[in-house]
């Protein structure tokens, strides 16, 4: 029995570092705003993430040979659209979003936090939702500058939507035209597109759009959680991480839609139509570009091609994801046990509501959790009594039959059926939660609601490792945090006022590692998770010697 349960307790670690592994993919001091980047930025020169965005008042490059050259010349400007939920800054240079900064989200917990600018990219090429020219004929310039009669501010009440034009033209004729148009109360927003060829020859075009991000600071999330690419294809989520991406030779297949998907926010295009995923490639270590195209078309003098593409940029919050359409919600992973996890995360939400605060909202769940499984564990703690009332006994079989372990199994087992005891229904219970155990730590890790939620003092991110302060040993700084140092130490006395009897020596010097291991492995997670696992320990300590009382007290009935 004993065996069985130090095998429960080692599957549950091994099944959870391994689940990290197979399925897991410091903050950095985030960059200037758009204009200052540019201004600041140009001169650097290329870089890992692709060409930099041009400077103030630059203009586009000049055509390849045989290419069509701007009718005239614009230079570069900035509009910024600000809604109650975000603020979108534009570049007429390519005509994509050059940041997306949300007002209810901020970089960092506390008052000192800044509006978070989901968009990392932004001082690359390409900016997220520029066209993809590269396979136009006569070819476009590779950064056309648009006009634009938008003034540089715009404002998007509650409610309103409003439209920013952008137009290029060339001097043959050939027109693009662009309309962005905005909702004041909502994340997603739509962009129309208009291809007109002029009085000359044929035109062949590919209409598409392209997407980029680089996951470094907030945007790069920690070590456990996904960041990449994800698209829908014909229904089925696919996902590519950042270490499938830089191996190349992913497939082109049609999408309804595509993502580049960080921990907590994503950036995603829907085309109008399904359209095929054209190219998913590494930018810099960190960063992403994503293709997405159509079929090509070739237009004659006059004609005209429209395409629209609906993007959103924002939170992962799963009710507005599930809102806006084509299952967008399965961008929120929640793994295995989905199934499991999103009545958990939906509990939590409902409870916070009342209590607003996810550290009581986690203590209550756990307390629901802990009462569910009151009777299956009620029933192993008398079970691994009873075993431990059988120590000598079974002792006794062991050495008698020691050098036949056929023999010794058969002991054993009318030994259990002697005295009624199921010896799998003391780890039964252990075995039956791991799999809330790993929904519920999936929840935690992937809930936006817990990114910065405080809880009480120095606990002000459950989404996050606790920190208290820092000290530096042998040139390393080892960060302090007590809410795992308690975890372990209940783990621990929990584990002197479980029933042992039976365990060899080896086995004991195991079962003395376990909560040392399980503080190690707990030092990294988010506190919310920790929170969780120490109540449920301190549960259990109280449960366990509730159940010692009433041993004791029917043996002295007994007496």
């Amino acid at each position: 029995m004993e065996k069985r349960m130090i095998l429960a307790i080692v599957l549950s670690i091994v099944i959870l570092l391994a689940y990290q592994k197979m399925f897991g993919p410091g903050p950095a001091d985030r960059p200037p705003p758009a204009k200052q980047q540019e201004a600041a930025g140009t001169a650097a020169g290329d870089n890992a993430m692709g060409t930099p965005a041009a400077a103030p008042g630059a203009v586009a490059r000049p055509p390849a040979a045989g290419g069509l050259a701007p009718a005239s010349v614009h230079p570069q400007r900035w509009i910024t659209v600000r809604t109650p939920l975000y603020t979108a800054t534009l570049s007429t240079a390519g005509g994509g979003i050059q940041s997306f900064t949300l007002n209810r989200y901020n970089e960092h917990p506390g008052p000192k936090g800044k509006p978070l600018d989901i968009i990392g990219s932004g001082t690359m090429r390409p900016l997220p939702l520029e066209l993809y020219l590269a396979e136009n004929q006569p070819a476009f310039p590779e950064l056309p500058v648009f006009a634009s009669n938008a003034p540089d501010e715009l404002s998007v009440a509650g409610g309103e939507k409003k439209t920013v034009s952008l137009s290029w033209e060339s001097a043959r004729g050939v027109r693009i035209t662009r309309e962005y148009t905005f909702f004041g109360d909502r994340y997603d927003f739509e962009v129309d597109q208009k291809v007109g060829n002029g009085d000359g020859g044929p035109l062949r075009i590919k209409p598409g759009i392209e997407l980029s991000q680089a996951f470094t600071g907030e945007l790069g999330g920690d070590s456990y959680s996904f960041k990449g690419a994800v698209v829908d294809d014909g229904g089925k989520i696919e996902r590519f991480d950042l270490k499938k991406i830089g191996k190349g030779g992913i497939e082109k297949i049609p999408v309804r839609w595509a993502a580049a998907d960080a921990k907590y926010f994503t950036l995603i295009a829907i085309p109008g139509k399904e359209w095929t995923l054209e190219q998913v490639s590494p930018r810099g270590e960190e960063g992403i570009r994503i293709v997405l195209a159509g079929s090509p078309a070739v237009l004659g003098p006059r004609e005209v091609a429209s395409f629209s593409v609906r993007a959103f940029m924002g939170p992962k919050e799963y009710n507005l994801l599930e809102s806006t359409g084509q299952g967008m919600e399965r961008l929120v992973d929640y793994g295995w046990f989905s199934v499991i996890a999103k009545p958990l995360v939906w509990m939590l939400t409902a409870s916070n509501r009342v209590t607003k605060n996810y550290g009581i909202d986690i203590i209550i769940l756990t307390i629901l959790i802990k009462i569910a499984f009151y009777p299956l564990t009620k029933k192993s703690m008398a079970s691994m009594k009873k075993m431990q009332e059988l120590g000598p006994i079974m002792n006794k079989i062991k050495e008698k039959y020691k050098d036949d372990k056929a023999r010794q199994q058969q002991e054993m087992m009318n030994l259990y059926k002697t005295y009624k005891i199921n010896p799998m229904s003391g780890c039964l219970p252990m075995l039956l939660q791991i799999p809330v155990f790993i929904a519920l730590y999936k929840g935690l890790l992937v809930a936006i609601e817990l990114r910065h939620a405080p809880f009480f003092l120095w606990i002000n991110d459950l989404s996050a490792p606790e920190h208290l302060w820092d000290i530096a040993v042998a040139g390393y700084t080892i960060p302090i945090r007590l809410l795992p140092l308690l975890m372990g130490i209940s783990m621990f006395v929990q584990q002197k006022l479980s029933p042992s009897g039976g365990m060899d020596p080896t086995q004991q010097k195991m079962m003395l590692f376990l909560p040392l291991i399980f503080t190690f492995m707990f030092w990294g997670f988010p506190t919310g998770l920790t929170i969780y696992w120490l109540m449920n320990n301190l549960l259990s300590i109280g449960q366990q010697l509730i159940q010692n009382r009433q041993v004791e007290a029917e043996k002295a009935a007994r007496a």
